[in-house]
């Protein structure tokens, strides 16, 4: 993810919504073991459909869209805790430098800006992103057509990279404050410029800024994001409405730059680890491969596992791999009168991709059977990685700065899709499957003290979305809102 800067948080930027559709993105795991962000903003309707690929083991779920004209194929992370689209450029020094590609494992995609015809630059030298983990890209803002599974969209704003310590262009998905041009440490003048989401709405591609995200589990091949909409056959029970925590102004107003919502408890299978008064605010990052919590609550979660914190050495929290073997455990995350129960063989990961590690350098431990643990402790902000996202579905609501969120179904191979509409005042009260699912059976792969409640979550009509389509292992469908 990427951090909010006071630019951003005094800087607005409007844009009014004149259209009346909704886009559906697949997704597809990428299943490549190098590792990326690992901690880290009226037209008839329409149907886009996109492929996204997850990277099991380093944390990433990938787009593929077609840029520049003739359209050039580009893949990129899908990142809701950051805000810029940009890409490698072909001539970028990790693309072309040997020693580089060596630390990284080279580049995923890139565009030749020089091939395109309706290419046009907007800023030059003004695009410099920094990432929490401290990867990030530099360039120019450019403009160029910008095609998701059939819709185009005109003269998109985004980031050309020629210098990257990332292997993969990413397509940040948050608020517009949030947004590398709006940081007065790079930038003389900042600025703040109409996000993907707010060109869709005003080009007619979707109704209203919002989209829903299904990882699905950990083995799972495919999974959604719906720009737009809802998909009712992908979660259980109701969702449950939440209010983005945002920053407040003197003047009584709020502004928001990323997706914060309160957790008022967490523990383990159903033993609550934290107090009455916890509360604390934490963002949903799909960017992020792992989740973070306060330094104390980590504590007492590796006490209540038996395991051995070696985060100081070897940057991984060790676990007995038996415990994921436990079916009815669970690591329950509650946000008010919602509660999302991860599956132990969720969070309980093999030392492999980003977990990996020598043998020799492991620490002594107290088990024979070593695994990683999804969860470790970090400094605010807070963040709710992919090993929470994948057992829960979201709806990012960036026009009434709402969170809807519902216990994943995992597995799901149906779809009802309900549209947004851009006259809605909160999250419509819709309702989904019953019962409970389980995630694939699989031997598993990656990877304080305050309180919690249970979650549910309602359905989604597919009728009028773009659907985009994201591959490489691990698909999800996609779509907006206004």
């Amino acid at each position: 993810m990427k951090a909010p800067t006071a630019s951003a948080i005094l800087s607005i930027a409007a844009l009014s919504s004149c259209a009346f559709a909704a886009v559906s993105m697949n997704i597809v795991k990428d299943r490549d073991q190098t590792p990326k962000f690992r901690r880290r903003g009226l037209l008839p309707r329409a149907s886009i459909t996109e492929t996204l690929a997850n990277n099991a083991t380093g944390g990433d779920y990938i787009a593929t869209a077609k840029v520049g004209t003739p359209a050039q194929t580009v893949t990129f992370l899908i990142d809701t805790g950051s805000s810029d689209v940009w890409m490698l450029a072909a001539s970028s020094d990790l693309c072309t430098t040997p020693s580089l590609q060596s630390q990284t494992g080279g580049c995923s995609s890139t565009f030749n800006e020089k091939k395109s015809t309706t290419y046009k630059l907007a800023a030059e030298g003004a695009f410099d992103i920094t990432y929490v983990d401290n990867t990030g890209a530099k360039g120019d803002y450019i403009n160029d057509t910008f095609s998701i599974g059939g819709a185009t969209i005109k003269a998109l704003e985004m980031g050309l990279a020629y210098t990257t310590t990332s292997s993969t262009g990413v397509m940040g998905i948050g608020y517009s404050l949030n947004e590398a041009s709006d940081d007065p440490r790079t930038q003389e003048v900042p600025f703040v410029y109409p996000s993907i989401i707010e060109t869709m709405v005003s080009q007619g591609l979707i109704n209203t800024k919002a989209y829903s995200l299904y990882l699905d589990d950990l083995e799972a091949s495919s999974g959604s994001i719906i720009f737009g909409g809802v998909d009712t056959q992908k979660f259980e029970g109701t969702l449950t409405q939440l209010p983005i925590v945002g920053l407040d102004l003197q003047n009584g107003s709020s502004v928001y730059s990323d997706f914060g919502v309160t957790m008022s408890a967490m523990g383990i299978t159903g033993k609550t680890l934290t107090n009455s008064t916890y509360a604390d605010v934490a963002i949903l990052d799909s960017g992020t491969t792992l989740t973070y919590v306060a330094p104390d609550l980590m504590a007492l979660i590796v006490t209540a596992l038996g395991g051995v914190d070696d985060t100081a050495q070897t940057q991984n929290i060790y676990v007995n791999c038996d415990l994921r073997n436990t079916a009815a455990m669970t690591f329950d995350f509650a946000f008010g009168g919602a509660t999302i129960r991860v599956p132990a063989s969720e969070m309980i990961l093999d030392l492999k991709g980003t977990f990996a590690i020598p043998e020799i350098d492991l620490p002594s431990l107290p088990f024979k059977s070593v695994c990683a643990l999804g969860i470790q402790g970090g400094e605010a902000p807070y963040l709710l990685g992919d090993t929470f996202l994948r057992s829960a579905y979201v709806v990012y609501d960036l026009k009434n700065n709402l969170i809807g969120i519902a216990q994943t179904n995992f597995g799901s191979t149906k779809t009802n899709v309900v549209e947004l509409q851009a006259s809605a005042t909160s999250i419509p009260n819709l309702s989904g499957v019953t019962g409970s699912s389980s995630p694939s059976t699989s031997t598993s792969t990656s990877t304080n003290t305050k309180n919690a409640g249970a979650p549910t979550i309602p359905g989604f009509d597919v009728r009028r979305l773009v659907v985009l389509g994201l591959s490489a292992g691990f698909a999800v469908l996609g779509g907006f809102l206004v």
